[in-house]
């Protein structure tokens, strides 16, 4: 995967983000869940609410969840390397590469 130098999206904030999806499908995606999430990911990792929240509705959209979006390569790319990952699978993923 490649990301501009000066972006602070990377594998670790992506896989955050899926982590988030996963989390929301499986509590069956309750109001203001998405936004409490998005806000935790933000404090981790320096983003902008606003993009966090776009990124998992991108996350959304390559899941079929959501209409088609513009998600990029590297969200579609994880998504299918990680789809299939459990959230303790994820969990362990992220705290090895924090």
């Amino acid at each position: 995967m490649s990301y501009r130098e000066t972006s602070l999206w990377n594998e670790l904030n992506e896989l955050r983000c899926l982590l988030a999806l996963k989390k929301l499908e499986q509590l069956g995606f309750p109001r203001g869940k998405q936004s409490e999430l998005s806000r935790e990911i933000s404090q981790k990792s320096g983003l902008e609410v606003g993009n966090v929240i776009a990124k998992i509705c991108n996350y959304k959209s390559v899941a079929g969840i959501n209409n088609t979006s513009n998600a990029s390569i590297n969200t579609k790319q994880l998504y299918t390397r990680y789809e299939g990952k459990s959230i303790s699978e994820l969990e362990s993923l992220i705290t090895n590469l924090e």
